[in-house]
């Protein structure tokens, strides 16, 4: 790993976490002016089976042994995208750090894509982070795809249109013993998606199980008679902050308001176990339908990130 002097670079450890959280939340307030919660998202990434933080992460140190820089590499499947993070606090743009970061994860990323083929690497950056941006475009990437982080205050009435179950539905939430039905509704939901990934079914438990905030109770599931027809997981946090992971819908039982009655109904669960606002992540070019959706029942636009892509070859 090179890295510009007086810097030094080194793989991350459990140890890091909190100088890793206040990184992350200093680039925060530097993008938009307030903190997101970084603590779950570093844990919801090492929770993830394949990632190996020897291998797969690295920490840029100031010479004060202050953490300025923090990357991460993650391949449930490489031989269909990398996905990489890369954040340098604000307080150290300009010193070459960016650069030699987005280097050193395509180095790693290299590492995971099987050799003779060809994968994307994709990183994404809050919107306003324009130094990252321009790195991003130097080195030959492409803007490709932005997400909105989108969310609600809880609890939220009901809309006139809304709490209307579909006919011969029912909603109920989950157990542990559903999760193997959850696991396929999501997967089948999500296989057109940009992105997606196939998640083999002990990984993806092994992963939801070691996320902060996952309990089955929380997550809300559609049946129709004794076939699951739709699943909304959901996580909480001691924030007082309620996430809804993933929420999908099977193609034959889309269109008949299932969404809309998983995401009302996640909203109350969340409310009643305390929370008091619903966050979610979403493509800005969901082709289902999905922002007007979450629009329709009160949320709003928190913030954006952008995507950028580069193929690379395996090492």
């Amino acid at each position: 790993m090179t890295f510009p002097a007086p810097y030094r670079a080194r793989p991350a450890r459990r140890g890091d976490l909190g100088d890793l959280v206040a990184l992350l939340e200093a680039r925060d307030l530097a993008d938009v002016g307030y903190v997101d919660q970084a603590r779950e998202e570093i844990l919801e990434d090492w929770g993830l089976p394949s990632v190996d933080l020897e291998r797969d992460t690295v920490v840029i140190e100031a010479p004060d042994a202050a953490l300025v820089g923090y990357g991460i590499v993650l391949a449930i499947d490489p031989s269909v995208q990398i996905r990489g993070i890369g954040r340098v606090h604000p307080a150290h743009v300009g010193q070459g750090l960016g650069s030699s970061l987005l280097a050193e994860l395509e180095r790693r990323a290299r590492l995971r894509v099987p050799l003779g083929t060809v994968s994307p690497f994709r990183l994404d950056v809050a919107e306003q982070d324009r130094a990252a941006a321009a790195i991003f475009l130097a080195a030959g990437y492409r803007h490709v795809r932005s997400s909105w982080l989108m969310h609600v205050a809880l609890p939220v009435e009901a809309a006139p249109s809304g709490r209307t179950l579909p006919e011969a539905t029912s909603l109920r939430t989950g157990t542990i013993d559903d999760e193997p039905k959850m696991h396929e509704v999501v997967e089948e939901s999500f296989r057109d998606h940009f992105g997606y990934e196939p998640f083999a079914f002990d990984a993806w438990r092994e992963w939801i199980h070691a996320a902060p905030g996952y309990d089955p109770g929380l997550s809300v599931l559609a049946w129709s008679g004794d076939r699951l027809v739709g699943a909304a997981v959901n996580f909480g946090s001691d924030e007082g902050i309620g996430w809804v992971g993933d929420l999908g819908v099977l193609t034959p039982w889309r269109g008949r308001s299932i969404g809309r009655a998983l995401l009302e109904r996640s909203f109350d669960v969340l409310a009643a176990s305390g929370h008091h606002e619903a966050r979610l992540a979403v493509d800005t070019e969901n082709e289902s339908g999905a922002t007007h959706l979450y629009r329709s029942v009160g949320m709003s636009v928190r913030r954006r990130f952008d995507l950028y892509e580069r193929q690379l070859a395996g090492a």
